[in-house]
């Protein structure tokens, strides 16, 4: 298992063909590993093809059209952070502009985390809140093993990912839920 951030990790890792690069943020800001995105039709001067952050309930794209964006930090990528401030899980979005991966396949297994500003899994200080998923966690959860998940609002306060009743939007099938630290397990459905 790897670490991408404090919201987002593999509990069955990509295999080949289903970890794609040649890819690059073609989107207006960051956006958090994990988070579901589409293919655009821009092409940067490397040849590379560019995503951007899918919003709002979608059927689930066809294998090259959409996916899970991940971003790998090279051993460069604290320059100029403090080290004792800025840990791995602090670097956890792709940047407007740079080389990530496009992840799809029936077989990766991923967890989700919403995170709060004040604590993580029972950690203090940490600065940025993040809702990957909408309705885990919190007073009332909706969200239940077996569920479907499509693309949500698309921010760190509505979530990145939604439920729907929709099986052609089922983007991931849940898995696993824990409301208490606001994590899921889900299965990519395509």
């Amino acid at each position: 298992m790897s670490s991408y951030g404090r919201n987002f990790d593999f509990r069955v890792t990509p295999k080949g063909g289903q970890r794609q690069g040649r890819y690059f943020n073609d989107d207006s800001a960051a956006i958090p590993i994990g988070a579901p995105v589409v293919v655009t039709s821009t092409t940067n001067a490397l040849g590379c093809r560019g995503l951007e952050l899918a919003t709002g309930a979608q059927n689930a794209p066809l294998p090259g059209k959409g996916g899970i964006i991940v971003f790998e930090y090279a051993w460069n990528g604290f320059a100029g952070t403090d080290p004792v401030l800025t840990t791995y899980s602090d670097l956890d979005t792709a940047p407007v502009g740079k080389a990530c991966q496009l992840i799809s396949g029936e077989d990766v297994k991923v967890v989700l985390r919403n995170t709060t500003a004040t604590s993580f899994l029972f950690r203090d200080n940490y600065p940025t809140a993040r809702k990957m998923v909408a309705g885990v966690g919190g007073a009332t959860p909706t969200v239940a093993v077996g569920d479907y998940l499509t693309p949500g609002t698309g921010n760190d306060s509505a979530g990145y990912w939604a439920e729907t009743a929709t099986a052609s939007q089922a983007w991931l099938v849940v898995t696993g839920v824990n409301n208490t630290t606001g994590e899921i397990e889900a299965r990519l459905n395509f």
